[in-house]
């Protein structure tokens, strides 16, 4: 029996037995434009998505060294630019988020964040916000941790670059604070990760570690990991989504547009109904096959009355009405009750008696 935890996040469910909770992220991908971030709700709503996903920052609370670059490929070609300047471009004004994350329900969806200070967890919390990600570059920010998990909504930790160590010491610190609302995500901090890093064997790793929801945070391409992972056991899915994959800017070459998005739904409900319950029992449809398909214990020959029954007396053919193959053991050595014509399905009260 699986013990996994089950967490709710505003009225849905995610754990073992619950659909996978897919999850857009819009992240940095609207590039400071609350417009294209409207644009890009109803992209990810219309692909079947069960939440939109930001990241809710003020870039010079994070980064104390202005110097700082970062490299990455943004319409075929490789860009170094300044983190702070990178950063600054996409923020938003928080006051945004009230009318984002207002539309995301009016989807039907369940708007989330990644918020990066506490002055970001207390916004996020005072508009009601269901639960809160944190990043894998804070798994081992455990004040941090501490100051989100105290909130008592659902925590939802990203594991790129960590080790047994700090995936244990992150949900110990969340559970000290009495919350025990927890989702610890399969990620690789490569961007994309090429296939053979992809390590989704962490995921049934992570299982027999924790007594919390698995998820997969996917930075890797195309549809095979994401369908793996929720073969593995993954309950959330998140993945990068841009509207156009030439748009400026370090996530959209790799993220996923609108097609891929909606392949991604595809795929993980498609696999979800092809796991099953794992039970040992014929399906409806293959109770009704077994009479079609299966072999019944026939007469080979004609037998007279009083003829005791050899291994060569037996056939064994369709239809499977009558007894099965394996219960031929109760035939053979007994005698007939009665003449039994050749192609005769065997039944044990045409025998005798056994004394």
């Amino acid at each position: 029996m699986d013990m996994t935890k089950i967490v709710e996040i505003e009225g849905r469910k995610i754990g073992p037995g619950n659909p996978c909770f897919i999850v857009g992220e819009i992240g940095i991908n609207h590039n400071g434009d609350p417009q294209r971030a409207m644009e890009m709700i109803d992209a990810i709503a219309d692909t079947g998505a069960s939440c939109v996903k930001f990241q809710t920052f003020k870039a010079k609370e994070f980064l104390v060294d202005e110097s700082l670059t970062y490299t990455y490929f943004s319409q075929g070609k490789k860009v170094t630019e300044s983190q702070l300047d990178m950063f600054q471009r996409c923020e938003f004004d928080w006051s945004e988020f009230k009318n984002l994350f207002s539309h995301v329900r009016e989807r039907g969806l369940i708007p989330l964040s990644t918020p990066t200070d506490r002055h970001a967890v207390d916004f996020l919390d005072g508009i009601g916000i269901g639960a809160f990600k944190v990043g894998s570059d804070d798994i081992v920010y455990t004040q941090f941790l501490r100051y989100i998990a105290e909130k008592g909504k659902p925590v939802i930790i990203s594991s790129g670059m960590a080790d047994t160590e700090d995936i244990n010491r992150a949900v110990k610190t969340i559970e000290e604070t009495g919350n025990d609302q927890i989702i610890v995500c399969h990620c690789v901090s490569e961007y994309p990760t090429p296939e053979e890093r992809v390590n989704l064997r962490k995921i049934s790793e992570l299982k027999k570690l924790l007594e919390h929801p698995v998820g997969y945070s996917d930075h890797s391409q195309g549809l095979t990991a994401v369908v793996g992972a929720v073969a593995l056991g993954a309950c959330y899915f998140e993945r990068h989504f841009t509207l156009d994959k030439e748009l400026p800017g370090p996530d959209h070459w790799f993220a996923a547009d609108s097609e891929d998005m909606k392949s991604l739904v595809t795929g993980i409900r498609q696999i979800e109904k092809n796991l099953g319950a794992g039970t040992f029992r014929a399906s409806d449809e293959e109770e009704k096959m077994k009479s079609l398909a299966r072999r019944s214990i026939v007469a080979a020959v004609d037998l007279e009355a009083g003829h005791v029954i050899c291994d060569g007396d037996l056939a064994y053919q369709r239809p499977g009405t009558g007894l099965m193959p394996y219960e031929a053991v109760h035939i053979i050595g007994r005698r007939t009750g009665r003449v039994i014509p050749a192609g005769t399905i065997l039944a044990l009260d045409m025998l005798e008696e056994e004394s």
